[in-house]
């Protein structure tokens, strides 16, 4: 019967070993030893190799002469290639354990000319090493960082500092034999009490008549293998994983995409785990698994594993994610002339904030960002095109243009048509240019009364006319004022000439008919300017004898004309009528003139020929003298009338002494009619008794 126990009890202790068996085997709280050798990074994710802070796989093309990992196929890059690497985020941490000695110990890092490259600090107990991997090159290159390891360290980190760091691979090299591996106590296997007989474990005779024990089936007091209570295994704690992942990374270890936290929790009995914790403050609750969204800004994520075995684990993780561009003002003074275009000059200056990450760079360009200079900036005459530019910490950018005009030049006018002190009449073609060399003419003004009011001129290609009809206003000297603008609102200085008006010549009247015996009337009259000459002309209708030409004192304005009845070459004029032009003219050469006639009576040569009697002389002559026979002038205007040609009448025979003497005593009783009524039917009755006399000659 003891015998029957004890073969049952032997697959109980066979089960129990395997259990202890696989317990020892659970996966370490920290990374596996390195193996000796090439370890890359993917070796993250067999063990080898721990995370902490932000860290992820990256795919990038580099310089470099060695091959690719295993898990990539292994092919050999040459010249260069393209794989997956690690990338640590700024913070980020890479680290693992050593199984000895280490006589030799690398591990390669990209330098890169990337923005946002930060410092790789490679730490191995009490020693370490740090890079800056900027550089200038075009593709990134990775380079072995190598760090003596002191004797009986352990331990190793890479870590990230002030942007991200690449790293592809570990190189590590062992001096002596690997370590034998003693068992510990921990892995000790123990048992519970609750191992119990069962009825099925009972035997019966009818089963075993055959049955025989050898030898090998004898017990010593030393076997273990009793029914005495054990003590229960204690479980191992849970593992939480927490990795910050951005699929767009910025500068100084910023993430300027979306970012999340990803959280991975497990229990090496195969336990269910519960993952808890806050982001920033915020609680968050997921199963063993659990991709989270972060929010911008900086944070930390603090999260704690539960199994249902009772055990806890926590861990934390930090994140700082701007995605948003800093916020850009311009500032420029109001637009103070036309169309856009500034007529001072003009001070611009930016200015930016960035509540996230922080302002990074602030500054502008001239040449199309070929160079960049520091606010205020200032412009000058001419076209401009600035841009403005702003960085913040995280890498973000923001670019604006403004298009600055500024013409703080006024226009040149001029005039070209005439000189100062030209004397004009009728319609004047005024002309002249307009120049603006930036932004260029837009039009121009003349005034004609000293600039009380304007009229617009009329402008093509840079060339500016004005047509002036200088004959509505009086004759004078006047002062013509131009000016010009351009498109920017600038007005021109005035430019000026004086010009002389000189339309309207002198008024001019004489006497319109007069006796021989009598004086003709000369009235002369200036326009605005003196008179400069006064002539009146007598001359022969028919042009037989020279003209006879008077020149009288221009500083009068009324005058007596007298004829002799000669002509110029001295020829005494016969009876008729001679025309007579009165001109005067003044300094400026413009003319005025009035025509009259002087008539020569029959009387004036039959008086002549006359042998009077010494009665008849004493008596008659002195009632002929008077004026009272005088045609009363009519002053009238006349510019260069041409006057008919008249021929004047042939003196008719003389009379018998009887006729003679009659006809004066008709005369003398007409010429007192005429003073008694000086009204112009005298002047009528006159001459029909001249008609009367004619008529009576005739018939004789």
């Amino acid at each position: 019967m003891q015998r029957s126990r004890l073969i049952w009890i032997f697959p109980i202790i066979a089960i129990l070993l395997l259990w202890t068996s696989a317990s020892t085997r659970a996966a370490p709280l920290a990374a596996y030893a390195l193996p000796e050798g090439r370890t890359h990074d993917q070796a993250h994710d067999s063990g080898y190799i721990d995370w902490s802070g932000p860290a992820q796989y990256v795919y990038i093309t580099h310089r470099d002469g060695s091959s690719l990992p295993p898990e990539e196929g292994g092919a050999y890059c040459g010249s260069g290639c393209s794989e997956w690497v690690t990338r640590l985020g700024n913070g980020g941490t890479a680290s693992g354990s050593f199984d000895r000695n280490v006589s030799y110990f690398e591990v390669m890092v990209a330098f890169t000319p990337e923005g946002g490259v930060g410092t790789a600090t490679l730490s191995a107990c009490s020693t370490s090493n740090s890079w800056y991997l900027y550089n200038s090159s075009s593709t990134p290159g990775f380079v072995s960082m190598i760090l003596a390891v002191p004797s009986g360290c352990r331990s190793w980190s890479l870590s990230a500092s002030g942007g991200f760091v690449d790293f592809r691979s570990i190189d590590v090299e062992y001096s002596g034999p690997p370590n034998t591996a003693t068992p510990t106590a921990s892995r000790t296997p123990t048992f519970t009490p609750t191992i119990t007989r069962t009825p099925t474990a009972t035997l019966t005779p009818s089963r075993t008549p055959t049955l025989t024990f050898t030898p090998t089936m004898t017990f010593t007091p030393t076997a273990t293998f009793t029914n005495t209570p054990s003590p229960t295994p204690t479980p191992l704690p849970p593992q939480i994983t927490g990795v910050v992942v951005c699929d767009l990374w910025g500068d100084s270890g910023w993430c300027r995409g979306e970012e999340t936290l990803e959280l991975t929790a497990s229990d090496p009995q195969g336990y269910d785990v519960t993952i808890s914790g806050d982001l920033n403050g915020d609680p968050l609750t997921c199963g063993s698994s659990c991709d989270l969204p972060l929010p911008e800004g900086t944070g930390t994520a603090d999260y704690i594993v539960t199994s249902t075995s009772g055990r806890t684990a926590s861990g934390s993780s930090i994140w700082q994610r701007d995605g948003t561009p800093p916020d850009l003002a311009v500032l420029l003074p109001p637009v103070d002339g036309r169309i856009g275009w500034y007529v001072s000059e003009v001070d611009l200056s930016a200015t930016a904030t960035d509540a996230i990450s922080g302002l990074s760079i602030l500054n502008g360009s001239l040449d199309g960002g070929t160079t960049w200079i520091s606010f205020p900036v200032q412009f000058t005459d001419g076209e401009h095109l600035a841009l403005i530019y702003a960085r913040d910490v995280a890498g973000n950018e923001v670019t604006v243009s403004r298009s600055i005009r500024v013409d703080t030049v006024s226009p040149v006018a001029q005039i070209t048509s005439h000189t100062n002190g030209e004397i004009v009449q009728g319609d004047v073609q005024l002309s002249g240019n307009l120049e603006d060399l930036t932004s260029g003419p837009e039009g121009g003004e003349i005034s004609i009364d000293g600039g009380v009011t304007w009229q617009p001129v009329l402008l093509e290609a840079g060339n500016w006319s004005f047509v002036w009809r200088s004959g509505e206003v009086p004759n004078g000297e006047y002062t013509i004022q131009v000016r010009g603008m351009d498109r920017a609102g600038n007005v021109g200085d005035v430019v000026s000439i004086a010009l002389t008006v000189d339309n309207a010549p002198p008024a001019v009247s004489i006497t319109e008919r007069w006796w021989i015996w009598e004086n003709g009337t000369l009235k002369v009259s200036p326009n605005h300017f003196p008179i400069a000459s006064i002539q009146v002309t007598i001359r022969d209708p028919r042009k037989r004898w020279k003209e006879l030409v008077l020149d009288f004192d221009p500083g009068r304005n009324s005058y007596v004309v007298k004829w002799d009845r000669r002509f110029g070459d001295g020829t005494l004029a016969p009876v008729g009528e001679y025309p007579v032009l009165a001109e005067a003219c003044d300094v400026n050469g413009l003319c005025g003139q009035d025509a009259g006639r002087i008539v020569i009576p029959e009387m004036a040569t039959s008086t002549a020929t006359l042998n009077p009697s010494p009665t008849a002389t004493n008596t008659l002559m002195p009632s002929i003298t008077p004026g009272a026979t005088q045609i009363p002038p009519t002053p009238t205007l006349a510019l260069n009338t041409p006057l008919s040609e008249e021929q004047p009448k042939p003196a008719l025979s003389t009379l018998p002494l009887w006729q003679i003497i009659g006809l004066l005593g008709l005369f003398m009783v007409i010429a007192s009619a005429s003073v008694v009524d000086p009204r112009p039917k005298a002047l009528e009755r006159l001459g029909e008794t001249f008609k009367m006399m004619s008529q009576t000659k005739k018939r004789l």
